[in-house]
């Protein structure tokens, strides 16, 4: 009896041991299981958080790869950022997107400035970044075609109604004016009657008419190559 006692008494101590082993343990997996709740609670509250830093990240790495000469690559992580960007409604991060893709991309540049230009349309952007990407599709419309003299037009619109108390706005109504007067030109305008004619006539002054033109103009330029969902961007955005 005295061996089974001191049997028993082992056996009751290995027990408790592994009591309180389980007892540990126990706690360690109700941690983990409220860490992991709370992970996922926050990943469900923020995830336009965690698209953004994701989005950040992949434009840093095309700039890297852009600088070192990998294009294509750079333009694929472009198009990925401006897919997260639109997910978020994140349109003015995407408008500077677009006009990266513009820049990086020679044969697509068009495609690219005409999405970002519709944006601007719709969203508060920066004055100045506007005018840098009309000027920069500008540059790249064929001399003399009507497109030229909506984008001047809407860039002097734009100085108009965007650029109260802009810093720069005198330059940016001058390089917006020479604009539509290189437009002009191009249709043989030479005087300062004709100019003002031809601009009347072109319905330059009426942006109820030049704005939804631009518009279609910019639509059509981009064709089904959109890189963002148009129905789901609000005007004022």
């Amino acid at each position: 009896m005295t061996e089974w006692t001191c049997v028993l008494t082992e056996w009751t101590c290995v027990l408790t041991e592994w009591t309180c082993v389980l007892a540990e343990w126990t706690c360690v997996l109700n941690e983990l299981t409220i860490n992991i709740a709370t992970a996922l609670t926050t990943a469900e509250i923020c995830p336009e958080k965690e698209l953004q830093e994701k989005a950040a990240t992949l434009s840093n790495m095309a700039l890297q790869i852009a600088d070192q000469g990998d294009i294509p690559k750079a333009i694929a992580l472009w198009e990925e950022v401006a897919s997260t960007l639109a997910q978020i409604s994140a349109y003015s991060d995407l408008v500077t997107v677009l006009s990266n893709l513009g820049v990086a991309d020679e044969r697509n540049g068009l495609v690219y400035l005409a999405q970002a230009i519709w944006l601007t349309l719709r969203i508060q952007a920066p004055l100045s970044q506007t005018i840098r990407l009309i000027s920069a599709l500008y540059n790249r419309v064929p001399q003399g075609d009507e497109l030229e003299a909506l984008l001047g037009a809407t860039a002097m619109f734009f100085c108009n109604y965007r650029g109260e108390g802009h810093p720069q706005l005198e330059e940016l109504q001058e390089h917006s004016f020479k604009m539509i007067a290189g437009a002009a030109n191009a249709q043989g305008i030479e005087t300062e009657e004709a100019f003002g004619n031809w601009f009347t006539q072109q319905r330059l002054n009426d942006s109820e008419y030049f704005l939804p033109r631009l518009n279609q103009r910019l639509e059509d330029i981009v064709g089904d190559r959109w890189l963002f969902d148009r129905s789901q961007v609000s005007m004022g955005e």
